[in-house]
């Protein structure tokens, strides 16, 4: 026995005349380098511990005839060991349960196939087959010079040797999460983004919850395309994978994009509820930049959950699947356990706040305003991340309670699937129940066809023509930080781009624009006071809502026809015309 002895490398002449020796210990040392001859003399050699030490790399020369070897604690050891250089090696440990799948005959292996098998056939087997599969499973390894040997760790559902995402099910399930998860999320961004440049608070947590649920789509991606790469051989990738920078950005993502959209929902309960009660009251909410500031801080508490992990490797490397959540491993539990319960405590907040919303709402009818969509909405998301968060957090505490037993392969399959489909789900609600979505993806496809009427309109127009013509109006822009008050919806379109007149739309009438004047420019419409005005193009549908002021409604029609793209407008009075 050599352990404790600060001893660095072995030399080819270490161990000459010792061909008698029987167990060696060499652990706990400080070995970086053993010369691929040192073990050639040891003819006799049975038992080799070389467990924790700094080895990258140990020579098979000499240890055919070895039956205990250990090799636990060298981190850097990566590399798999070939069984045919072991052959008659009875117990193996190594640093990690990927270096097991290489001696095929290990019984943990073994099993797992089997089970495997049993499942893919005929579902459970009666006794007296099992006993005759165990007899041609051991002549088979017998006919190929190899027995059945205990290797640790033991491989399983959380460290596999061929699939990292294991039946078509489960595969096929999480393709499905990734695709629709980034789609929909970056249709819900687009359309929230486009259709106005200030978001107001509601949309500005749904727009933030789409940006966490798009992170756990990407993380998603990650897994699926590791799994297409590393088909049916994961076993090479396992170690370099979970050892590597990008399981731990996997992780991060992961775990940043869960908490961040719990987060965000909840300060998007409060600000519902918040929103509801003061439009009751006061008829408008003013808490735009208390909000942004909560944003801002939910995020940082997201960023601390996510980076916590990165200090202790073991976290995020306890699994290929990158996550500091159940994998049987008790080191785990603390930061899992911690997660769990702050997650519980904000939807037992969120139900709480819904709950008195609803009850104080059955004394105001709000079924006709705009306000009750989003309540709805959010309403929706919670119940249904509620929902998918329970197994999970049931799974976490799981290897707590010590009297439940459950499979590996059960907690992966409700991990890989639980855990990211509110990023699935989440957008696909908003885009298909929200009334909101439709409204903004009119305004987006308005803007579309606007912005390609005006490029092809101004390739064809010539001089000063297609200046005068194509002039954006601005009739209202000097109201934008003025001390006219405007209301929500006009205020949102005067400040949405690039409309091509940023004021009066269809059914849309405000009174405080009624009280500006209507500033005249050159080269433009050259008369907005004027008491008449008709169009060949005119229809009772888009007709505008009737005005106290005939210059809002002369200077609106005439920004409407323009942005519509009519060239043929004819006025009372004098207004430059393009001829086709």
């Amino acid at each position: 026995s050599l352990q404790h002895n600060q001893i660095h490398e072995i030399a080819e002449d270490t161990f000459q005349g010792l061909s008698s020796l029987r167990v060696l210990d060499l652990s706990r040392n400080r070995i970086h380098q053993i010369h691929k001859g040192a073990f050639i003399t040891l003819g006799a050699l049975l038992n080799l511990d070389l467990s924790f030490n700094e080895l990258s790399s140990v020579p098979a020369e000499g240890l055919s005839g070895l039956n205990q070897l250990k090799l636990t604690g060298n981190s850097e050891l990566k590399e798999a060991l070939a069984a045919k250089n072991f052959a008659k090696l009875r117990s193996l440990s190594v640093p990690y349960a990927y270096q097991c799948c290489a001696f095929w005959g290990c019984d943990s292996y073994l099993n797992s196939n089997a089970e495997d098998s049993s499942h893919q056939d005929q579902g459970a087997l009666m006794d007296h087959e099992k006993a005759n599969a165990d007899i041609l499973r051991n002549e088979k390894n017998e006919e190929l010079g190899q027995t059945i040997i205990h290797c640790t760790p033991p491989t399983g559902a959380f460290k596999p040797c061929e699939y990292l995402l294991g039946s078509w099910m489960i595969r096929l399930t999480v393709w499905f999460i990734f695709l629709v998860a980034l789609f929909f999320n970056l249709l819900v961004m687009l359309t929230i983004f486009a259709s106005c440049t200030t978001l107001p608070s509601s949309k500005l947590f749904i727009s933030l919850i789409s940006v966490s649920n798009l992170f756990m789509g990407v993380y998603t991606g990650i897994l699926t395309f590791l799994d297409a790469v590393s088909w049916g051989r994961f076993a090479e990738f396992g170690i370099w994978w979970e050892t590597g920078s990008g399981c731990r950005i996997a992780g991060f993502l992961a775990v940043f994009s869960s908490e961040s959209a719990i987060f965000f929902l909840m300060l998007a309960a409060v600000e519902r509820s918040l929103s509801a009660k003061e439009f009751i009251k006061k008829g408008k909410s003013n808490r735009q930049k208390q909000f942004q500031i909560a944003a801002f801080f939910a995020f940082l508490c997201a960023l601390v959950a996510g980076c916590l992990p990165l200090f202790y490797k073991a976290e995020y490397s306890a699994s290929p699947l990158c996550l500091p959540f159940p994998t049987g491993e008790t080191p785990l539990l603390g930061f899992t356990v911690t997660l769990v319960l702050l997650n519980s405590l904000a939807f037992l907040l969120m139900a709480v706040i819904y709950t008195k919303l609803y009850c104080n709402l059955e004394k105001e009818d709000l079924s006709e305003n705009s306000q009750s969509s989003t309540i709805k909405h959010v309403a929706w998301l919670i119940f249904t991340n509620c929902i998918f968060f329970c197994p999970v957090a049931f799974f976490s505490f799981a290897p707590l309670i010590t009297a439940i037993s459950i499979s590996p392969e059960i907690m992966k399959s409700v991990t890989l699937i639980f855990f990211p489909l509110p990023a699935c789900l989440n957008p696909v609600l908003y885009v298909f129940f929200n009334p909101k979505f439709k409204e903004d993806w009119k305004v987006l496809r308005r803007q579309l066809s606007r912005r390609s009427g005006a490029v092809a309109i101004a390739a064809g127009a010539q001089g000063d023509v297609a200046q005068d013509f194509y002039y954006d109006c601005g009739i209202y822009s000097h109201l934008q930080g003025g001390s006219v008050a405007l209301c929500e919806c006009c205020e949102s379109l005067l400040l949405s781009k690039p409309m091509p007149c940023k004021h009066l739309m269809k059914s849309q009438s405000c009174p405080a624009l009624a009280v500006a004047p209507c500033p005249r420019q050159e080269g433009s419409w050259s008369d907005c006071g004027t008491q008449s005005a008709h169009s060949d193009y005119a229809d009772e549908d888009d007709s505008f809502v009737s005005d106290s002021s005939d210059q809002v409604q002369a200077c609106g029609r005439a920004c409407f026809y323009q942005s519509r793209g009519f060239p043929l407008v004819r006025y009372a009075y004098n207004i430059p015309r393009i001829k086709d």
